[in-house]
């Protein structure tokens, strides 16, 4: 079995440098502007060669130790759905 987030990561946050979100360019045509969830920037990211997920922030990996607002936790209870709802790569997201 896979360890889970944050267990044994010391190399492995060292072999995928954390990546933040990019800037999104500012819109030049008609928008429809909604309401802002109020909520914290994350990312997950699934290797390709079936290691260890990984779990962010806006600016560091975190783990169910040194969390942020419970988002490694819950992605840590939810690894199997993740992993295969997502699929391989990096995917950013709102956690409120």
């Amino acid at each position: 079995m896979r360890p889970l987030i944050g267990i044994q990561v010391g190399g492995l946050m060292d072999q995928h440098p954390f990546e933040a979100f990019t800037k999104i360019a500012r819109l030049n045509r008609e928008t429809i502007a909604t309401e802002k969830i109020d909520g914290t920037n994350g990312v997950i990211f699934v290797p390709e060669d079936g290691g260890p997920m990984l779990v962010g922030s806006r600016s560091r990996w975190i783990t169910p130790d040194h969390d942020n607002f419970g988002f490694a936790r819950w992605a840590a209870a939810h690894e199997e759905e993740l992993r295969s709802g997502l699929g391989f790569g990096r995917h950013f997201g709102e956690w409120w």
